[in-house]
């Protein structure tokens, strides 16, 4: 592999893991975990003041509440989560639903095993063809003038 292809692969590179880091650095991270009985007795305590609920097709159900004395948490609900639905109803708590593959890390991770194979691709592309794409993959298939 020639000087220039092995930079561009190395910047390539440098500039994914450097995008992953940042988003793995700027999502937020949340030190309290509640069980889901810990966040039904908030709720009904009225110590929950809003809740970000992150649906998804099937399994649990990720949740990020806002406690009303400015902390942040997070808890697992079931997936047929209709209690406590019912109960932030209830005591009024302020509820988002979003998409739980929508976020831009879900992208990045969805996205990876595509970019990996592009690049193993390019490598080889590269690195089989040193002298320019005027070579034949299939030499048998090459024509013969």
């Amino acid at each position: 592999m020639n000087s220039r292809a092995r930079f561009a692969v190395i910047c390539a590179v440098l500039i994914y893991v450097a995008g992953v880091l940042w988003l793995a650095a700027t999502s937020q991270h949340f030190s309290t975990a509640l069980t889901y009985s810990q966040f039904l007795e908030k709720v009904r305590t009225r110590q929950i003041g809003s809740a970000i609920v992150m649906g998804r097709n099937a399994g649990a159900i990720q949740a990020i509440c806002r406690l009303k004395d400015g902390n942040a948490a997070r808890t697992i609900l079931p997936s047929d989560c209709r209690d406590a639905m019912a109960a932030m109803q209830e005591k009024l708590v302020d509820v988002e639903i979003r998409d739980a593959s929508s976020g831009p890390l879900q992208l990045v991770m969805q996205a990876a095993p595509f970019l990996l194979l592009l690049g193993v691709w390019i490598f080889l592309a590269i690195h089989k063809f040193p002298n320019g794409p005027g070579q034949s993959i299939f030499p048998w298939l090459a024509s013969r003038h």
